[in-house]
């Protein structure tokens, strides 16, 4: 492994794990983010370089780049930073990875393959748990039923929630939901699709959300229909059901607002011992013509340590020369056992490749 890495934004919760992460491991990486104090006071302590700058200058973003093969852009809202920084990547001829999980940023994303490829460079969002997990979860599917036609995913409820992860959710606000369906992203009104998953204890209703795997599962997988659900509770699913309703007639612009508010005031992250007792399950159901299903289940650990070892372990492959030009996800780079082989998650054996008639 030669090379060096930028982390940007360092300073938050998750960035803040990475760093450490990558400093136990011995990798070159230079620690970035817009605040001069926060940064140095992440990277003095790890004896780390640092750097401060911010997204608005194209130019002084490039510079930063100077000498950097591989940025790790761990700043959201992505939807405002990650064009910038992709940019900076492209005109500098560095690696781009990302931690966001919004899945329009991922359509934005896959539309600069072919500029990426022309600089040589590989663009990979989605390095932490969303959506490592969920992709090498499909792509697992898949190889189990290499006959799917139509794939669906459900996750269980967060039980830890950090104030960036909120910011997010309220930047993504809408009245409907995106699924795939023949190839295409088409939306429903929000709460309207449900499925029943069973994450352990016997079948739970969850509700389909935009996630990102809408948009790249099919190019991870091949397969043209695929839904993502979550798990939440009664109260819950009619908030999101309402909430949905006055959206549409409202818009989403209020709503958001009051979302930000709520991320502003949200605790920063989890302590240490609530993260290591917390976990989440996901289940997918691989679809094949005949309308068998095959399901597997996988547990992994809380979504910030998971994101810690994936994205530090994204970095260490880039380095080391496993990368392909273009836009590309993490089980098509590194292989469907990718969140496997990190030690942080495990497929259930008793569910594994359990094939059964669909309800």
């Amino acid at each position: 492994m030669s090379g060096r890495a930028l982390l940007y934004g360092a300073t938050g919760y998750t960035g803040r794990l990475i760093a450490g992460r990558l400093a136990a491991e011995s990798v070159d990486v230079l620690l970035a983010g817009r605040d001069v104090a926060r940064v140095r006071g992440v990277a003095e302590p790890l004896g780390l370089a640092w750097t401060a700058f911010d997204l608005s200058d194209p130019h002084e973003i490039t510079r930063e780049l100077g000498g950097v093969d591989v940025v790790l852009h761990a700043a959201g809202p992505f939807e405002q930073t990650a064009a910038p920084m992709l940019d900076a990547c492209i005109a500098a001829g560095a690696h781009y990875l990302d931690l966001g999980g919004e899945w329009p940023v991922f359509v934005d994303l896959m539309a600069r393959d072919t500029d990426a490829k022309a600089a040589g460079i590989m663009v990979m969002p989605g390095v932490g748990l969303t959506i490592v997990a969920t992709d090498c979860l499909l792509a697992l599917a898949k190889r189990a039923q290499p006959d799917a036609v139509k794939l669906r995913l459900g996750v269980s409820r967060p039980e830890v929630v950090t104030r960036g992860t909120v910011v997010s959710a309220a930047h993504l606000m809408s009245p409907g939901v995106v699924v795939r369906r023949s190839g295409r992203l088409v939306s429903f009104p929000a709460g309207q699709l449900t499925h029943a998953f069973d994450f352990g204890d016997g079948l739970v209703e969850t509700v389909a959300l935009s996630w990102a795997d809408v948009a790249t599962g099919e190019l991870t997988t091949g397969v043209g229909d695929i839904e993502v659900y979550s798990e939440l509770g009664w109260l819950q699913r009619l908030s999101y059901r309402v909430g949905g309703v006055a959206m549409a007639a409202t818009g989403a612009t209020p709503w958001r607002l009051a979302g930000g508010l709520l991320g502003a005031a949200w605790p920063e992250g989890p302590s240490d011992e609530r993260r290591r007792r917390a976990e989440f399950v996901m289940a997918c159901e691989a679809v094949d013509p005949w309308r068998r299903v095959t399901r597997l289940r996988m547990r992994t650990r809380d979504g910030y340590t998971v994101s810690e070892l994936a994205a530090a372990a994204a970095v260490r492959r880039v380095l080391a020369g496993r990368w392909a030009p273009g836009f590309q996800t993490p089980a098509r780079a590194f292989g469907a056992d990718f969140i496997l082989e990190l030690g942080c998650a495990e497929l259930d054996a008793a569910s594994e490749a359990r094939v059964g008639a669909l309800a």
